[in-house]
């Protein structure tokens, strides 16, 4: 179980924190800017001194370069300060800035989308390995045939040597562009939402996941959701999936 101190957690501006019962995480970070996850996932890590495997699902792949390396040892309260003050406002960087620092390890990122300037190579700085997929269900096939893809036997391969897996939802993953007008966002239906988290056949993903996965962390932003209260509509649609069928505890 993930302990948090308290003294640390209170000083992170904007970051609600959650303790978990149920299966997989015991403690969940809820924030808006993504970036902010920075700062909570070193948290989740702990004392380690071996980074955790990030499962991040998003709308976009957050690997755009930082323009500056982030140094290792900082402290929660650093990489908090860094996370709010450095990393950019479009909330693309903080994946590779977190490899850097040595926060996380290796990286799954689930998304559909690149933005200008993403990092599009399979190793960063030639040792952090980066694993994408558009779905879940990608990741989700039979390992002992044909039909698994590069992709999800790399990603299987990173999961079951990991010691410890964050689990990182933007909230903006469980959205569309608008085809009349692309600047409208649309929020997935919770069956839409359940269908791309819970995809058929995705129970040995999940348990492979899970039993190692110590923290959740979740990024509203809710000017990429379609507004704070088409977001909050949508939180609670994803609140139900994600909590209470996949992680088996109450929702927030």
């Amino acid at each position: 179980m993930l302990e948090l101190d308290l003294a640390i957690t209170s000083r992170l501006a904007g970051v609600i924190t959650l303790g978990l019962g149920g299966v997989g995480p015991s403690a969940a970070f809820v924030f808006d800017p993504h970036r902010l996850a920075l700062p909570c996932w070193a948290l989740a890590n702990g004392s380690s001194s071996t980074g955790a495997l990030l499962l991040s699902l998003d709308r976009h792949f957050d690997l755009v370069p930082p323009k500056a390396k982030t140094p290792r040892g900082l402290s929660v309260l650093e990489l908090d300060e860094l996370a709010r003050r450095t990393l950019d406002v479009r909330n693309y960087d903080h994946v590779l800035a977190a490899l850097d620092a040595g926060v996380l390890s290796d990286v799954i990122a689930i998304a559909r989308t690149s933005p200008v300037g993403c990092f599009e190579g399979p190793l960063w700085r030639e040792q952090h390995q980066l694993v994408r997929a558009r779905t879940v269900d990608a990741l989700c096939v039979d390992f002992s045939t044909t039909r698994a893809s590069p992709e999800a036997r790399q990603a299987f391969a990173l999961i079951s040597r990991a010691e410890r897996i964050i689990l990182d939802v933007d909230l903006d993953c469980f959205t569309s562009s608008s085809d009349a007008d692309p600047t409208t966002v649309l929020p997935w239906p919770q069956q839409v939402i359940r269908e791309f988290l819970l995809p058929r056949g995705s129970d040995a993903f999940w348990n492979a996941v899970l039993p190692k996965c110590v923290a959740l962390t979740l990024a509203r932003e809710p000017n990429h959701c379609g507004g704070l209260v088409a977001g909050g509509k949508l939180f609670e649609a994803l609140a139900t999936v994600l909590f209470s069928e996949l992680l088996h505890t109450d929702p927030p």
